[in-house]
Formats: structure tokens, sequence, C-alpha cells
């Protein structure tokens, strides 16, 4: 709630601080003394539009501040905690703001610095103004079912939640499914190359050391001849064959005869002889290694064809799918993850159109049973609202609740919501805002806000002269509805009715003087001998007699009872 309003230098007002209470405070006046100023300062202090004309003639600058309990707004602190507001300290909101001669406004939240969009978003919803020329939160159609569905209690938000959850689900479902459909043709051109390409290294297959294998046995083959050239000279020189020389083997064996000879005669030479009788050993087995090596080996012209072939064929791969055979093979398997995973993607379109199709029909069924409890939600609240016309003396005004139907799926439901009003017998129904006559709107705004105050998340409401032009027994009557709404709302009410300002619970008087040749107004909390005396002013004029003044009483004394 609004707990206090300071305003300095603007237009009239010099210096001046209104701590509000709860309950409905009544604001009162002669006409010029500045009951509007203090409605144009709270509305400049929320961020409204402001101009340089609002400053005080003579000052550079005009200061507005507003200070509200945050107690019971659990939606304003989580919009403070998104702007990074500090408000933990004494649970209080301080809007304040510095009007300049230059044209540049200070906006601060808390004593923070802040940009002026946030700074409206922070104090949208803090207080609802209903008046002559004011815009009244009622006149938003899209409130109408927001406050309807409240209306329903907690069966209709149960069946309006289970609404939203189909939709959500919906929604994501047609999301994913309009995604799978746009990438249709480019996953098929995709799933053709990777089956293509996966195929294409199958039909190789390839094992991981191949390409090694295949290029030595190349080499062997390429160089057959000369291998075998080199194979039989080396045989001929160990073992014997076309050569003139002495082969080594024959050479070492000699070596090894004589070698025995002088061990008989110094067996300390035992050692070398079994050293050269192992050395000739090893050539005949050199010798016969060779000489099976060079048998078997064959030049094959067939054979280094298909090794070249298959080279090549590698080589093909290698240049598509990786430096090495390794990453050809890993490629290989990427491939076929990915041809699963776009194949799931055809398979997952088809269970989506299921799961969609089954949304759809749970969506329809909770929206047709939510659209039946907003059909009775509206049949109550017409029937109240026509009682509290009638209170007001307003009989003649029919107020209804409008119904269009919606196309496709909404958040929502089924249907629109829009309160309408036919103001005189006869005429057709119209939308609230379409109402010609500000104060014939603002008393039905009263009386819906009468019914709706318990629901409604505004914790304060501004009755701008709702009165004007109203006199008997509908001026009783707003009062007493202003007395109803102050029971779990705070309300502020700018009237000239005394029938009205009897129902305050707190009761603000504003003055004009001449101080040193300049207009200044200020502002008073009346006690009760003030309220007698600003009653009988309302009532009387200038002509303030006893029999005024106990009337004046009476009516204190009266709304006392009826608040009771």
């Amino acid at each position: 709630m609004l707990q206090a309003l300071y305003i300095k230098n603007f237009a009239l007002i010099d210096d001046v601080e209104v701590n509000f209470e709860r309950g409905l405070n009544v604001i009162t006046g002669e006409t010029g003394a500045g009951k509007s100023m203090l409605i144009d300062a709270l509305q400049v202090a929320l961020g409204s539009r402001a101009s340089v004309d609002f400053i005080r003639s003579g000052r550079d600058k005009a200061t507005v501040q507003a200070t509200f309990d945050l107690a019971g707004l659990s939606w304003l602190k989580e919009k403070l905690d998104d702007a990074g507001i500090d408000y933990e300290e004494d649970n209080l909101l301080i809007l304040s703001r510095e009007l300049s001669r230059n044209g540049k406004n200070t906006c601060r939240v808390n004593g923070r610095p802040i940009n002026l969009g946030v700074y409206r978003e922070i104090g949208s919803g803090l207080i609802d103004m209903l008046g002559q020329h004011e815009q009244q939160s009622l006149l938003n159609q899209e409130k109408h079912r927001w406050l309807l569905d409240r209306l329903g209690g907690q069966k209709t938000l149960h069946q309006l939640d289970e609404v939203k959850n189909r939709y959500s689900q919906w929604k994501k479902a047609t999301t994913e499914a309009r995604e799978l459909a746009t990438n249709a043709r480019e996953l098929a051109r995709r799933l053709d190359m990777l089956s293509f390409q996966t195929k294409e290294i199958a039909k190789a297959n390839l094992t991981e050391d191949e390409e090694e294998e295949l290029i030595a046995e190349r080499r062997l083959l390429i160089n057959a001849e000369r291998i075998t050239r080199l194979s039989g000279e080396i045989y001929d020189y160990l073992y014997g064959g076309e050569t003139t020389l002495t082969p080594a083997v024959d050479a070492v064996g000699k070596a090894s005869v004589f070698l025995r000879e002088l061990v008989e005669i110094d067996d300390s030479l035992t050692g070398l002889l079994e050293n050269l009788d192992a050395v000739l050993y090893q050539l005949e087995d050199v010798s016969r290694e060779i000489s099976s090596y060079r048998d078997q080996l064959e030049f094959n012209p067939e054979r280094l064809d298909q090794i070249e072939n298959r080279l090549s064929l590698i080589k093909q791969l290698k240049y598509k799918y990786g430096s090495s055979i390794k990453e050809i093979l890993d490629y290989q398997e990427t491939a076929r993850t990915e041809i699963e995973k776009v194949s799931d993607s055809t398979k997952q379109a088809e269970e989506l159109k299921d799961i969609i199709e089954n949304l759809e029909q749970q969506w329809l069924s909770y929206a047709k049973k939510l659209s039946k409890l907003r059909q009775e939600a509206a049949q109550q609240l017409e029937h109240q609202v026509a009682q509290e016309l009638k209170h007001l003396e307003m009989s003649g005004i029919d107020f209804r609740v409008g119904f269009t139907e919606k196309t496709g799926i909404t958040v929502q439901g089924l249907e629109e919501v829009e309160f309408l009003i036919a103001p005189n017998p006869g005429e057709p129904l119209r939308p609230l805002q379409k109402i010609a006559s500000g104060g014939e709107l603002s008393r039905i705004m009263l009386g819906l806000k009468v019914l709706l105050s318990g629901v409604d998340e505004v914790p304060t409401l501004i009755f701008d002269e709702i009165d004007t032009g109203v006199g008997g027994k509908a001026l009783q009557a707003i009062g007493e509805k202003l007395a109803l709404i102050g029971q779990s709302r705070q309300v502020i009410c700018v009237t000239h009715g005394a029938q009205v300002a009897c129902f305050a619970d707190n009761h603000y008087l504003i003055s004009k003087s001449v101080v040193g040749g300049h207009a200044k107004t200020s502002v008073e909390k009346l006690d009760q001998a003030g309220r007698v005396e600003e009653l009988s002013r309302m009532l009387a004029g200038r002509e303030i007699t006893d029999a005024v003044k106990d009337h004046a009483a009476q009516m204190l004394k009266m709304s006392a009872s009826y608040k009771k």
C-alpha cells in the first residue's frame, strides 16, 4: 500500500508530505486548492508522462517521491529481484523522480538510479486510478478474463492451469514438428549422401594395417629380380656356387679343422674352437634360409596390379574421409550413427503427429470445461453487478459478460472475455471503454471494484471525483461502497461530497494560501473536530450554522455505525 507521498516544488505545492494509512483515505478542499495536483504528482511518481510545466514557478527542479509497503506483494518483489534492487532491510519500495527545467528526469528506486522504462514497469500495478479522465485497469479487456477466472474460484483456476499445461505441451510439440518438416528435404539429402558414403567404405572392406602391408608387399614385387640376384650371390659366397672364391662355409670348416689340431696341443684354445664351430653352424643356417628365401620368391605381375589398384582405392578414400584407414573407419562409424539419428527424425515426426493430435483433444476437453465454468461465473457476476448498480441508483444500466469465440488453440481457452454495458434501456451493449460519461463510468467501475476487490491484486485504489454530478441516495451509496472496499484495500478518494467524505477512516484537507506573494498549497490530516468543520463547509459553504454542524456530526456517527 501507499505509505507516504512527498512533493517539493510541484505546481502550487512548495513542500508537502502526506502519510496515508489503511482503509478509506478521503481528500477534500475547496475548488482550486490543489487536490488534482496531489493526484498528478502521484502519477508522475509512478512513471507517467511529466512536463516542465509541473515545476513550481521560480524553481529549477521538482521532486516527487512515493513510499510503498511491500507486504503481501510477492509479484512486485519478483520484479525488484529481476531489476537487482534491494528491499530486504525495511520491506519498503521508494519511487523517486526529479524533474528539471532542462528536460532531464532522474528516476530512482530505493535510491538506485534506473531508466524510466524499468521504473514504470516497477510502478505498474501498485495503484489503480479511477476518475473522470484516468486510465483504469478495468478498461483493459485482457484483465476481464483474468478477473472472471479468479471470481470462478479454485475450480476454474485449476481448469485454466490444465488448459495452459496442454497448450504449452502442444506448442512445444508443434514447434518441433515444424522444425522437422522445414528440415525434411535437407535431411533427405543428407541421408542419401551418408548412405552412399557408408556403402562405399563398407564395400572397400578395409583393415586398419592393410595399407602398410600392401606397400611392403609391393616393394618386394617391384624389386623381385634384384632380390633374386642378391640372394643368389649371398648364397654363393656363403655356401658355394658359380663364384671362383672359396665359399665361407668351406673356409671356416677348414679353419675349424686346423684349430682342432691346435687344441690337441694347447687346450687353452678350446674356447676359440667352440666359437668358431658356432660361427660355422650360423653360416650354414644363413645359407639354408637365404636359399629358401630365393627359391620361394616369384615375380607376379598380376598380384602387383592388384596391389596397385588396392592402394589407389585407399588413396581415393583417404582423400574423401581421412588421412588414414583408421580415420576412414572412424568416419564410417560416425556416419552410421548420424544415419540412425536422421532416420529417427522421420519416426519422430510420426510420433509427434500422434502426440499433437492427442494434446489437441485433451486441450479441447479441458477448454470446454473451462468455458462452462466461465459461463457460470459470468452469470453470477452479472447478477451481483446488477445489485451493486441498483444500490448506486443506476438500475437502468445493463451489464453483461461478453464471450467471443477464438479460432485455433490458445493459452487461455476457447474465448475472449469482455465486460459490456448498455447505459440506457434499449441501447445496445458496448465495451466499457466506449461509455461516454466519465462520471457514469467511474460509478460502474466502483460497483465492479466492490465485487472484484477480493481477487484483484492492485493494493491501492484512487477514486478522483467520481461523485461529480451525483447527489442524494446515490452519493451516500458511493460512500458506503468506498468504505466497503476500504476493508480489504487501501482507498484514496478525492471528493466534493460530504456524504462520501463522512465515511473516511482518514480525512485530509487541502488548502491554499498566499505566502510572500506566492500561492502555497498545504495538506492537513483532520481530527474529529476538524472533520466536523470540513463536512459543514462541504454541506453549507460559507454559512455554517450550529444546525449544519449537528448534521455533520450526525453524518459521522451514521457512517461509523455503518462501518461497524
